[in-house]
């Protein structure tokens, strides 16, 4: 009986110190596994306006317990706080202990912070025997640099020199992300790691063209992807997620610097096939799936047909706005501007889906049949059978000239004093075609229109709009009357 026991206080005691001693071990003792481009099995890019979720499925051989992977090839400008691994094989589900984003990779600046306190060649060139000399130094400082050779110490870099090293410093080639975790089981299978990443963005391009008599638009919409993230995502399934999302304001420090964009590749036919992105509403957000997949080369502009559409019918809009001055004697006259704007329907002809935040171009082709650029305007997200506006500018044809005609204040005893005041608004068109122009009038206060030459509609408890009528080459005069306290 007591040698029972004591075997299993034996048995007990050595469980314990297992288990103490796989807790206790440096993770540094764990055999160390890359994996890169080379094991990957899928890649999904999930583009939204300013950032990226990235998906990277790989096959890896994993080891039974504890294990350390190092993922190479993966963005730069990865946000580690938004990465996990999930095992996609659902056989024997992986538990993740740390990981971390190691971004000190071997570039010129890191060998040369790394050479501190190394000995390093300092080779010169001596232009008048037309040779190199070589003499060696120890780095004493980056800052400088500040070189301490056999007989002196020198600040700074002597003219017509440069430093070469004797040795590369143990660094990653490229950043990496390392995952310690734990599986129960043996084998390879498919691991996939998913983060969110900057560096990328794409934003809608609506490219129209409107017909001569002006009633009628020709759209063609591109996703314009960019990629500057400083890395290449190679033969991607690309998708781009339209909406608002919602994202925490946590400042976060960045060493990464973002490079400039290179050339736009666009498609040369758009109307080769049918092929166009699938869209899927997720949310309150729409998702379009691109229907091949493609590789977004670092610092590369990529075009994508998102829709097109022919025939849409458009209107031109000629609006004009005033007022506030009421209560005020102001014999000068006004000249507000024409403000132009281009409507249509979001419905039919080819539309009549969510068209996604973005910028559309107009051009319109002259007398020869060359195209003119007329001007571009950004939209929000579009619902369907929502009207799209574009503004235009001021009009070049259109104007309106408004002048107070008649000013009158009648005081009140314990009222406020009612004032009286008339205007004559004249608009001249010097268009060959005549126009509608929406003119709005701010009124505060409390008013009543006592007399005018066209009627009103009301718009709101501060705004009324007269729809004026003028002909080709000709003029419309709308006088009234507001009597205000």
């Amino acid at each position: 009986m007591l040698r029972s026991m004591c075997l299993a206080r034996i048995g007990l005691v050595a469980a314990i110190a297992v288990i103490l001693g796989a807790l206790t071990s440096p993770a540094d003792a764990i055999a160390e596994r890359r994996t890169s481009a080379a094991q990957r099995q899928s890649l999904t890019v999930i583009v939204y306006a300013d950032f990226a979720l990235v998906r990277d499925v790989r096959r890896l051989n994993v080891d039974r317990g504890r294990n350390r992977v190092v993922f190479d090839d993966v963005s730069p400008q990865m946000d580690p706080t938004t990465a996990f691994l999930t095992d996609l094989s659902a056989s024997a589900p992986i538990w993740v202990h740390e990981h971390n984003f190691e971004t000190a990779v071997l570039s010129p600046d890191a060998i040369f912070a790394r050479a501190v306190g190394h000995t390093v060649l300092v080779i010169r060139y001596d232009q008048t025997p037309g040779r190199e000399t070589r003499e060696t130094a120890v780095l004493l400082s980056a800052n400088g640099p500040i070189l301490q050779f056999k007989d002196r110490i020198e600040t700074g870099l002597p003219p017509s020199s440069r430093i070469a090293y004797l040795s590369i410093p143990s660094m990653r080639r490229t950043p990496g992300f390392v995952f310690d975790f734990e599986s129960p089981q043996s084998g390879a299978r498919p691991i996939g790691l998913a983060y969110l990443t900057g560096g990328l963005s794409w934003s809608a391009d609506y490219v129209a063209r409107l017909n001569q008599s002006d009633d009628q638009l020709d759209i063609d919409a591109f996703i314009t992807l960019q990629n500057n993230s400083q890395f290449a995502f190679d033969n991607a399934s690309v998708r781009v997620v339209a909406g608002n999302v919602q994202r925490a304001t946590v400042q976060r420090t960045t060493t990464s610097d973002v490079y400039a964009v290179g050339g736009v590749a666009a498609p040369s036919n758009v109307y080769a096939g049918p092929s166009r992105p699938t869209r899927q509403p997720v949310l309150e957000l729409y998702q379009y799936t691109l229907p091949q997949r493609t590789t977004l080369a670092a610092g590369e502009t990529k075009q994508s047909l998102l829709l097109f559409a022919r025939g849409i019918p458009a209107r031109e809009i000629f609006e004009a706005s005033a007022g506030g001055d009421f209560q005020t004697q102001n014999g000068v006259e006004q000249r507000p501007d024409v403000q132009v704007s281009l409507e249509f329907e979001n419905d039919g002809h080819g539309l009549g889906v969510p068209l996604p935040t973005g910028v559309i171009h107009l051009y319109k082709n002259d007398q020869s049949g060359e195209p003119v650029f007329i001007g571009e305007s950004a939209i929000g997200n579009i619902p369907r059978k929502d009207t799209v506006r574009m503004g235009l500018g001021p009009s070049f044809e259109v104007a309106v000239r408004r002048v107070q005609t008649e000013y009158r204040e009648i005081p009140h005893l314990n009222m406020p004093t009612e004032y009286i005041t008339a205007y004559r608004v004249t608009v001249k068109n010097a268009k060959s075609k005549s126009v509608a122009l929406r003119y709005v009038e701010q009124i505060n206060g409390v008013w009543q229109i006592t007399n005018e030459s066209l009627p009103h509609q009301k718009l709101s408890s501060d705004r009324v709009l007269w729809s004026i009528a003028v002909p080709a080459g000709g003029q419309t005069v709308l006088t009234f009357a507001v009597d205000t306290r």
